[in-house]
């Protein structure tokens, strides 16, 4: 059985001001607060599980899109340049995050098993038909356009779920459910790579495909959302414009897009990267295996960390780090073990940028109906910038070679870190502490 919410003031709910308001009314809404964030028991812990498929089946399945870049370019369709495919990989990245601004919202209000059960579907189905596809705009469509939305609709839900029970561990438990990404990235590339070179392609993606269909009936079968406002089609309605009146929320979206704009570039092109570096095959196919194991470390260690220190502080920390991890590429450009150390490095500065990121806006917000909008808003400009950001580097890439598309997305990590930084202090100084 899950806990049913109490009658609450509602400050009570208002992360910015809970600290405070426990300090001034003691054990009472301290009791309170325990029994409107369950902090565990069995449904939170079953919720947080089938977040975790539904997460490995959904950004775990994006995150190996650097296997369909290399198998695009090289075999399937070699007239098409690096670009032209990375608006594959960019667009389904852009709908995962996009469609959290219709997502967001709908969660709000209830809508939770809708959202999964119908991104489920298109979910699957567009990527069986990415087996059936002989021309590149049947790719396109499939698989960027369908799956994007598909997985989209399931995404923001699925970290949701996770904010109606934790508050104290919200951080770690976040972090737990993201690691289904880096999972599904080890996962997945292994799995495709081996079975293109054993059983074809087509194969290949009908096989995994499988795989994604089981993950996405355990992560709904297991799902639990919490009751009252959090899971009804109640509580009151999130003001989105009030939302663009608080500077440290703005600076943090904008933030959000810069550091998107270079951070997911490194990952994509890995293995390209490495093939282009004269890397052992037998190593090349494991190299954005490599990278998202790397990232599991990413995605919990820091979480851990900022349940104590503040997710906004940790993750502003972690992107100056994945910002200079990216300029450490240059070393690895001739090196077959500088790549793999730089791989590592860099996958566990950067795997905490999503993990810590949703932690850090429903940090902002001010009561719990409204987390869902505010995560939402926030991912369309992550969304956006996933859109253009490989793109925009794989162009530079095939202009102007491998230095300068790395030089291209290190800067731009680095910009949204320093807009972090403003954001964090902004923060800090309307709670009045720095544990933010």
């Amino acid at each position: 059985m899950s806990a049913q919410p109490t009658s609450v003031t509602p400050a009570v709910l208002n992360d910015n001001h809970v600290d405070e308001n426990l300090s001034e009314k003691g054990g009472l809404d301290k009791l309170q607060e325990e029994l409107v964030f369950p902090e565990g028991g069995l449904d939170a812990w079953s919720s947080v599980l089938g977040s975790w498929f539904l997460v490995f089946g959904t950004f775990g399945t994006a995150n190996a899109f650097g296997v369909f870049q290399s198998y695009y370019v090289l075999v399937k369709y070699p007239l098409q340049n690096s670009s032209s495919v990375a608006w594959i990989g960019s667009l389904q990245m852009f709908l995962l995050f996009m469609m959290g601004a219709i997502a967001g919202p709908m969660f709000d209000k209830g809508y939770f098993y809708y959202l999964v059960i119908i991104g489920a579907c298109l979910h699957i189905i567009s990527f069986f038909m990415i087996s059936l596809c002989s021309q590149f705009w049947q790719t396109f469509l499939a698989q960027g356009v369908c799956a994007g939305i598909g997985m989209g609709l399931i995404f923001i839900p699925a970290l949701g779920v996770t904010s109606q029970y934790f508050r104290r561990k919200r951080g770690l438990a976040t972090g737990i459910v993201v690691t289904g990404s880096s999972a599904g990235g080890v996962v997945l590339p292994i799995m495709l790579n081996k079975l293109i070179a054993k059983v074809g392609f087509e194969r290949a993606v009908q096989y995994t495909g499988c795989l994604i269909v089981a993950c996405m009936v355990l992560g709904i079968a297991l799902e639990r959302p919490f009751g009252g406002v959090r899971g009804k089609k109640s509580g009151p309605k999130a003001d989105v414009k009030g939302f663009f009146k608080e500077p440290a929320y703005v600076l943090l979206c904008v933030g959000v897009f810069f550091v998107a704009w270079g951070v997911f570039f490194p990952i994509l092109f890995l293995q390209y990267f490495a093939e282009l570096n004269g890397t052992s095959q037998n190593l090349t196919f494991y190299m954005v295996a490599i990278l998202n194991g790397a990232s599991v470390v990413g995605r919990t260690l820091p979480n851990l960390i900022a349940d104590i220190f503040g997710p906004l502080n940790l993750l502003t920390i972690m992107c100056l780090l994945s910002s200079a991890m990216c300029f450490a590429f240059f070393g690895a450009a001739h090196s077959t073990a500088g790549l793999v150390v730089v791989a590592i490095l860099y996958g566990a500065a950067s795997g905490a940028f999503i993990s810590l990121l949703s932690p850090a806006i429903f940090s902002m917000a001010k009561s719990q109906s409204e987390v869902g909008t505010r995560v939402g808003v926030a991912m369309m400009g992550l969304g956006l910038a996933a859109l253009t950001g490989s793109p925009l580097g794989a162009a530079i890439l095939d202009a102007d070679g491998y230095g300068a598309s790395i030089a291209w997305a290190g800067s731009m990590s680095a910009v949204g870190s320093i807009l972090f930084i403003v954001a964090t202090l902004f923060t800090a100084r309307s709670k009045g502490h720095w544990r933010v």
